[in-house]
């Protein structure tokens, strides 16, 4: 299988929040082997500072999109994915 990992939190209505230290939690994440990240959308901004080479950081909003990403990721079908792009 494909390595994901990813942060943030979560509330009662699915909704992923954003988490402190995000840049040291994508250099950990791709150091051991991920090659996707679940970002939360308003982490993406300092997220995409400094990505690692490698490591794609997708963007969830809710619980769901994370399903939704984890679904297309294992199918091996990620095209259209949300990201958060490099600035």
């Amino acid at each position: 299988g494909t390595f994901v990992a990813g942060t943030g939190t979560i509330d009662d209505d699915g909704k992923v929040g954003a988490i402190g230290g995000i840049g040291m939690k994508t250099v950990g994440a791709r150091r051991a082997g991920a090659r996707y990240f679940l970002t939360p959308a308003d982490n993406c901004a300092a997220a995409s500072e400094d990505t690692p080479d490698g490591l794609t950081l997708v963007k969830v909003r809710t619980i769901g999109d994370a399903v939704k990403a984890l679904d297309k990721i294992r199918t091996g079908k990620p095209d259209g994915l949300p990201s958060c792009a490099k600035s």
